[in-house]
């Protein structure tokens, strides 16, 4: 969340942001299926020597869920709740694919799970649960009201 308390995407994200010089620079396909990237962790991000940290395996995990989730309309969340299983040790420099899918959504929150698959096996697995962002705290909203206010119309505002 900025400064100003409204949660925009500066590109700087460790797992996706093209911005991050120490990112990963995933990019996720994104459809109504669900979400789909394919990376390898590097060195910098490891836990055990040769071995990805876990929480950069975690937030893999998420990232792709949050794609799934915005794939099925519902780009304003954030994770509410994260339950990880990992599987084996995913290697670092070693090429791996993440697959997510929207399980379930209604108004008030989605459900989704992902995987990731390296060297033939199931790394790690985790279902999330998404909640939406109140609109003040989302920059397209926060964008779209300070519009309205400019333009002077306070319906919108």
């Amino acid at each position: 969340m900025a400064e100003d308390g409204v949660w925009r995407d500066d590109g700087y994200c460790v797992v996706c942001g093209p911005d991050n010089a120490s990112g990963m620079h995933l990019h996720f396909e994104h459809s109504a299926e669900g979400a789909r990237a394919h990376g390898e962790v590097p060195a910098h991000l490891q836990g055990y020597a040769g071995t990805a940290h876990g929480g950069i395996v975690s937030a893999i995990l998420d990232e792709a869920m949050y794609y799934a989730v915005a794939a099925q309309g519902m780009p304003g969340v954030a994770t509410g709740e994260l339950m990880v299983r990992y599987r084996a040790p995913l290697r670092t420099a070693t090429p791996f694919t993440v697959e997510a899918a929207c399980e379930r959504r209604t108004r008030r929150f989605a459900k989704a799970r992902s995987r990731i698959v390296a060297e033939g096996q199931v790394v790690a697995e985790a279902e999330g649960l998404f909640l939406p962002v109140k609109a003040e705290f989302r920059a397209d909203d926060a964008r779209r009201r300070s519009v309205a206010a400019k333009e002077g119309n306070h319906e919108d505002a």
